[in-house]
Formats: structure tokens, sequence, C-alpha cells
């Protein structure tokens, strides 16, 4: 399909250049479609990619992204043009690429952090919306958006925000400190109304400083100066542990905790259910920080019922989903749930409190560590966030495991 089509030329006959001038005809050249005009007026690079996966249709601007003209991607497979590369420069997995999950699920998707390499291997940080149209014959939309004027505008934000936050932090932990103090009867003695109040102010205290590490976090992976560092790690012995350590405040609520895992690789041996092991690369600390925050939430909006954790596994992926019975998500608020700042305000959230910043945290470790995260959800009847990483099979594990243990062997030496 090309954009615009000639009408056919007319037989050559000789007329003066003067008439030749007038007899231009400013309709030969026409648009096939009004659709397709308005497509290539817009400033957004647009590709429209059939259920074959090839690319039907291209824009200027997209020619501009990509490095290539329509006829060079006319008809190719879109994983062969559009190269997105991840904050440390490296190809995205299938599993974060948005166009590959649409495929999939049919639904729309939006990722923002990425860079499209170009054929000159310029990279460009793109916002990417696909979204799916119905028809006889599906095909997906793809928007690419430039956004390298955002995210300097964002840089500025965050430096800022990184060097308000860092000077807190220290008289916000003073003030706690000292809150501490005072509330301890061995170093003060306080009436039961002061401690009350001493109470109050210890807990805000405690918000505010989480709220400063949150902030600075949050620059920090938007920055990318917090990057993981893989290692294989055993996911469901990793995840185990992390789980059982919040046992205290899950009983401490009154809730009832479970933890189970499982895998296709199931096998029945003496008549019992047998769990091969389940691995895959990922940091360690950025696993830890993902599945405490997702259970804090858990517990923290359960008045009664269960906290589960549960972890999965088919031939490619691992998932860990963390599933509670507490007061559930609207179906409107789901889309938004992972957005910076955002928070759901009801009168169900509005007394419990948080930073609006958490979920947004555990997106940018999940995508950092080449995985992707969902919640299932409806109100009044608890919530599922699933996210889901990349496995890895016994050989490499074990050809991981090796690597990085003379890597590590090697900076001990040092």
């Amino acid at each position: 399909m090309a954009f615009w089509k000639k009408k056919k030329e007319e037989e050559a006959v000789e007329t003066p250049v003067e008439e030749q001038k007038l007899d231009v005809d400013p309709q030969s050249v026409v648009p096939e479609s009004l659709s397709e005009l308005v497509i290539r007026a817009i400033r957004e690079g647009v590709l429209i990619v059939d259920e074959n996966k090839n690319i039907v249709l291209a824009n200027p601007a997209a020619e501009e992204l990509t490095g290539r003209t329509f006829d060079e991607m006319s008809g190719i497979n879109y994983d062969s043009i559009l190269n997105f590369l991840d904050k440390t420069g490296n190809r995205i997995s299938e599993m974060r690429n948005p166009i590959a999950k649409a495929f999939t699920d049919g639904s729309y998707n939006e990722v923002r952090d990425l860079d499209l390499q170009s054929s000159e291997g310029r990279a460009t940080p793109v916002s990417v919306i696909v979204t799916p149209t119905q028809g006889e014959h599906p095909a997906y939309v793809v928007t690419l958006r430039n956004i390298a004027r955002e995210l300097e505008e964002e840089r500025e934000r965050n430096e800022f925000i990184s060097t308000a936050s860092h000077e807190m932090r220290t008289p916000v932990a003073s003030i706690e400190g000292y809150l501490g103090l005072a509330m301890n009867p061995s170093t003060a003695t306080v009436d039961e109304r002061g401690m009350t109040y001493l109470t109050k102010a210890h807990e805000a205290s405690k918000h505010l400083g989480k709220l400063f590490q949150d902030l600075l976090d949050t620059t920090k992976l938007d920055d990318g100066r917090i990057v993981p560092h893989f290692e294989p790690v055993e996911i469901v012995q990793l995840a185990k542990k992390i789980a059982d350590e919040q046992i205290p405040r899950i009983t401490a609520k009154g809730l009832g905790y479970q933890f189970g895992s499982g895998s296709v690789d199931q096998q029945l041996s003496g008549g019992k259910r047998i769990d091969q092991v389940i691995y895959a690369s990922v940091d360690p600390s950025f696993f830890k920080e993902i599945l405490d925050n997702l259970i804090e939430n858990a517990i923290k909006y359960t008045q009664s019922g269960w906290v589960i954790v549960n972890v999965r596994a088919d031939e490619h992926n691992v998932q860990i989903i963390v599933e509670d019975t507490g007061i559930g998500i609207a179906r409107e608020e789901l889309s938004h749930v992972f957005q910076k700042f955002y928070r759901v305000d009801n009168s169900d959230t509005r007394e419990i409190g948080g930073t609006g910043l958490g979920l947004y945290l555990v997106k940018q470790r999940v995508e950092a560590l080449n995985g992707r995260i969902w919640v299932e959800s409806e109100k009044g009847h608890g919530s599922r966030f699933i996210f889901m990483l990349p496995r890895l099979s016994s050989d490499a594990y074990r050809q991981q495991k090796f690597l990085f243990d003379n890597q590590s062997a090697k900076k001990v030496g040092k």
C-alpha cells in the first residue's frame, strides 16, 4: 500500500512550455483515502501492522524515526524494523515488547520508557502505543512519539526532587529518632495522652521518611542510576524466603497466609506431586523490593481473610502471584494503579495512607528485570497482582551460575 498514487499518464504530446504549466492538474497526485491523508499529517510516527505481523502502512514521521522509507518497510515483519532498546541499550525481550503483547492478548498496550534504534544506529526515546482494530482482518495501529524533550524536562524535575529529598531525609530521620526516644519508657516519662500524640507524630514522621525515600528511588530509577545486577537463582526458594519474612505482620493483623508453587513440569512420584526446581535470572534486591511491596499492600488493604503468594511456571516464563481478599480495585482504576503518584481515592483507601509511588516503583523494577506486571481485581472482592519474568532452563542456570561464581570469586580476590 502506498500513501499516494499518480493518475494514469496521458499520452505524450508536444506542448509549449507555457501551456504545460497551465495544464498541470493539482489532483495529479491524490490520496488513496482520507484516513491515509490524516495519518500522513500526524506528527507522531504511525505504522499499521497486519495480522501476519507485517507492516502495511507508515507515515513520514515513522520513516524519520526508523530511518527507512515506507517502500523499505512494506511487507516486512515489524520485529525486523522496530528495534526497541531498554535503558541499558539492550534489545528488549518479547515479553516487554508492546506490539508482541498486543498480538498475544489482543488488548491496548502502552510503554513509555523505550528507545527506538534507527537503521543508522540512532536511538530516539519514544512512547509506544499499540491499538488493535476490529474487523474481518484485524490489524494493529502502532503510534511512536518522540519524548526526548519531555525526558529532558523530567530529568530537570527529578534532579530537583532528588536534591530536595536527600536534604530532607536527615532532619526527618532525626525527628523520628527523637520521637522514638520520647516514647521509650526507659528514656522518658510520658502520660497516656502524651503518648497518643507522640505515637501519631512518630507514624507521620515515618510516612514522611518513606515518601522521601520513594522519591529518591523514583528519580534514580528514572535516570538509570539504579540498575539491576543479575544473578541466577532458584526462584521459588527466594520468593518463599522473602514472603515468609512477612508472616509476623500478616498474623499480627489476624490474616491467614499461604505460599504455594507449581509448574507444568510437575511430576508424580510415589503418588505425590513433586515440583521441579524453577530458575530465573534476577537482581535479588530488586526482586525483594517488588515482592515486599506487593505483600505489604495486600496486608494494608485486607481487613480479614488471606494473603496468598504463588509461584507458577511454564517452559518459558515464571509468574509470581500475590493475592488477597481485601477491598479490591474498581475496574475504572485498574489501568492507572501503576502510574506515578496515582492513588485510588475513595472512603476505603483514604485513611490507609501511602505515597502513590509504591506500585510505580514495582513496575519500574519488574521491567528492569525484563518482565511485566498486571493486576486483576474487582471492588470488594480482593486483588491479584501478577508479575512475569523469563525462566531459565537448567542448563542455562548452570552456565550462568558458573560464570557468576567465577566473577564473584575474582572480585573477592582483588
